[in-house]
């Protein structure tokens, strides 16, 4: 009866769902696909994509990734702290007023950047709250000439990466005033608001890492105990789980610091389907419901404002099913068995990807982007996906189309554009596939 029901729903789903994109910043772009994931569901969606021990194993190793850092050495070099002075030069990068950054901005950073006490601390800690991991020391954005094309906003070169709460970290040291610390998380290192994270001892490490793990699978939810927020969660944070219960997981979350700075744990209840024990089981059904709940969020470089680009989409899909991926697109692409495409027609590359892909467990890869293939409508290949734009040409001069959010497409969306660039098409920029299973 249980599996009537749900055929029913995901029939109904199919036939209700599929509709002319609408009200979207790519409403006029063709082709025009269904925005609802469950679409590309096959027969056989509830089967698993990869076997319990197989399951298991990966997320054995996904979660050695997570806590990383809270063994060993600070695995960062110090000039992993000094590329950013390197990379952006005074009178190259433009700050929010669209001027460019002077020496003065610079050596003030640098001074603040307290490079002489790397390493100088050394020691485990935790975020308690959400996070941004900046390349310097200071929120001031720094963009490249906004006129050059595909250039200024969004893309804030001194944004790392977006850390979620409960993150495991190691500190390095901090800034001279104490507002930022150098730390790294188990995908990157970067500087991060000294607010936001508090140190662990051995009794804390003791009690957190040998718990199972739980998984948020919703997005964007304020976590509270109470009347006391504690902290925003997005899809792929992760938490000991300390009891499973009828109706709810009870959770332990850092909800702060003490006076000596050392993180404070409590208990917390989340509703089970906020919550689940790690990992969920890989099938397309729970697959096309994560991207569900992500579909149409606000592009983010480097995780800006919460949000998410494209490689934080593709990793905050996989890790709910115990698949750790790196922070960047091109260490994606070498996550699993490449297939080059490189050389062949679009028509060849969109038949070498429905022949050797496994939709919802392979990434299709071109410089600087990455996306999750996600199935096919009418013989085409459909990507899930969170981009900025299309490249645009109009009498020679470069331009974008902004979507800017995430969106189910096929590769060729946007052809027909009076100003679209041919070599900004998707289908031909695309450089290769990564299977991950």
């Amino acid at each position: 009866m249980k599996s009537y029901r749900t055929k029913f729903i995901v029939g109904l789903l199919l036939v209700l769902c599929f509709c002319p994109l609408k009200a979207l910043a790519f409403e006029k772009l063709t082709p025009k696909v269904s925005q609802n994931p469950f679409y590309y569901l096959k027969s056989d969606y509830a089967m698993p994509l990869l076997s319990k021990d197989e399951q298991n194993n990966r997320a054995s190793g996904a979660k050695d990734r997570f806590f990383l850092p809270w063994s060993g050495d600070f695995r960062h070099s110090k000039d992993d702290l000094l590329w950013p002075f390197n990379a952006y030069l005074p009178g190259k990068v433009y700050g929010e007023n669209e001027r460019p950054r002077e020496k003065r901005w610079f050596d003030e950073i640098y001074s603040k950047a307290h490079i002489e006490a790397f390493k100088d601390i050394n020691a485990p800690g935790i975020t308690i709250a959400e996070g941004s991991l900046r390349a310097f020391p200071t929120h001031d954005p720094i963009f490249l000439s906004p006129e050059l094309p595909g250039e200024g906003y969004p893309f804030d070169y001194g944004q790392v990466s977006r850390v979620n709460p409960g993150e495991p970290i190691r500190i390095s040291h901090f800034s001279r005033d104490n507002s930022f610390a150098y730390v790294e998380t188990s995908f990157a290192a970067g500087w991060i608001d000294s607010r936001k994270i508090a140190y662990v001892n051995e009794g804390f490490i003791d009690r957190y890492m040998p718990l199972p793990l739980a998984v948020i699978v919703k997005d964007d939810k304020a976590v509270s105990k109470g009347n006391l927020f504690i902290f925003n969660v997005k899809i792929g944070s992760l938490f000991p789980l300390n009891e499973e219960l009828l109706y709810d997981l009870e959770l332990l979350v850092p909800t702060g610091k003490d006076e000596a700075g050392l993180a404070t744990l409590e208990a917390v209840r989340l509703p089970r389907d906020f919550a689940k024990r790690w990992p969920i089981e890989f099938s397309q059904w729970n697959a096309a419901s994560l991207i569900d709940e992500m579909m149409g969020e606000t592009y983010g470089w480097g995780g800006m404002y919460g949000k998410r680009d494209c490689s934080a989409t593709t990793r905050d899909f996989f890790l709910p099913f115990g698949i750790w991926l790196p922070r960047n697109s091109s260490a994606q692409a070498k996550s699993g068995t490449f297939i080059s495409l490189e050389g062949l027609t679009p028509l060849q590359k969109e038949k070498a990807i429905i022949e050797a892909g496994t939709p919802f467990a392979s990434i299709l890869y071109k410089p600087g982007h990455v996306m999750l293939y996600a199935g096919s409508y009418r013989g085409r290949v459909v990507v899930f996906h969170n981009l900025w734009g299309l490249r645009t040409k109009s009498k020679g001069v470069e331009g974008r189309y902004v979507i800017g959010r995430s969106v189910l497409s096929t590769l060729d969306v946007g052809k027909d554009l009076p100003d679209i660039d041919p070599d900004g098409l998707l289908i031909n920029a695309i450089t290769g596939m990564t299977n991950l299973l």
